[in-house]
C-alpha cells in the first residue's frame, strides 16, 4: 500500500524577531509531537534589520494541529518560572 500525497495546508501559530525563541519554540512544539516548519528564518538569522520588513519568523504547524499547537505556545510563552532555591548546591 501506499500513502496518498495530501497536501497540507499550512496555519501561523506564532511570530517572533527572535531566532532564538523560534527555535526554542519549535523544538518545545516538535517534542510534544507537531509537525513545525520555520519561515522566513533564514532572512532575520542574516539580516535582522529585515525582520520586520518580513514580518518576523512565522511558526508554521498543518492546518489540523493549529489549535493545539497554538494553545501550547500561548501556555509555554506564559509559563511561570519557577526557581527553586532548596535545591543543593554542588
Amino acid at each position: 500500500m501506499y500513502e496518498e500525497n495530501v497536501s497540507k495546508e499550512l496555519v501561523t501559530v506564532a511570530t517572533t524577531f527572535d531566532v532564538v525563541e523560534a527555535e526554542m519554540l519549535r523544538n518545545q512544539l516538535v517534542a510534544e509531537g507537531f509537525e513545525v516548519y520555520l519561515a522566513d528564518d533564514n532572512i532575520v538569522g542574516v539580516m535582522n534589520l529585515l525582520a520586520s520588513a518580513v514580518g518576523g519568523i512565522k511558526i508554521k504547524v498543518p492546518e489540523t494541529e493549529a489549535d493545539e499547537a497554538a494553545k501550547f505556545v500561548e501556555d509555554f510563552r506564559n509559563a511561570e518560572i519557577v526557581f527553586d532555591e532548596d535545591f543543593p548546591e554542588s
